[in-house]
C-alpha cells in the first residue's frame, strides 16, 4: 500500500487534536516525510486555516487559566516549548492578563487548601511550591496568602 501524501497525513494529524506549526512539522518529520514536504504541508494547512498559532495560544491560555489553574509563567513556557513565537505569546498573555494572578491563587487556595494551617512553615512551603510549579509569581502567591485573615499575623521569610 502506498504511503499517503504528506498533506493527507497532516490533515489526519490535525483531525486528532490542534497543533502548532512546529508540532505539525515535527510530527510529519517523525513519520518519515522530508523537510520540504513537511514545510509545504504546513503552509497548506495554514492556508486552509487548519492551523493558527495565535488562535492556538489564545485557547491554550484560556484553558490553562480556567481549566488547569496555571499561572502565566507556566503557560508562557509551555507555549514557547510548543513552538509558538515569542511575539505571539507576549501578545496573548498581555491581552489575557487583565485578571489578577493573586485573585486566581486565592480562588484555588480556597478550593484546594481550605483547611491548611498557614502558620506552619512546612505547610506554607508546600502550598507556595504548588503554586510556583503552576507558574504563578511569588508576589501573587504572597498576596493571596496575605489576604487570608488566618495568615495576616504570620511573618514571611524572604
Amino acid at each position: 500500500m502506498p504511503k499517503p501524501s504528506c498533506r493527507d497525513c497532516a490533515v489526519k494529524i490535525l483531525a486528532v487534536k490542534d497543533r502548532t506549526e512546529k508540532e505539525l512539522r515535527d510530527k510529519l518529520l517523525e513519520k518519515g516525510y522530508g523537510a520540504d514536504e513537511a514545510d509545504d504541508a504546513v503552509e497548506a494547512m495554514k492556508g486552509f486555516g487548519y492551523i493558527d498559532d495565535r488562535a492556538y495560544a489564545e485557547k491554550y491560555f484560556s484553558d490553562g487559566v480556567k481549566l488547569r489553574g496555571h499561572g502565566e509563567g507556566r503557560i508562557r513556557s509551555e507555549l514557547l516549548r510548543r513552538g509558538v513565537s515569542r511575539d505571539i505569546v507576549d501578545e496573548v498573555l498581555a491581552a489575557g492578563s487583565a485578571d489578577d494572578g493573586a485573585e486566581r491563587v486565592a480562588e484555588i487556595m480556597e478550593r484546594r487548601f481550605q483547611g491548611a494551617d498557614l502558620s506552619n512553615p512546612k505547610e506554607r512551603s508546600r502550598i507556595v511550591a504548588y503554586f510556583a510549579r503552576r507558574g504563578f509569581t511569588y508576589s501573587d502567591i504572597r498576596g493571596a496568602m496575605n489576604a487570608r485573615s488566618a495568615f495576616r499575623d504570620v511573618e514571611w521569610e524572604d
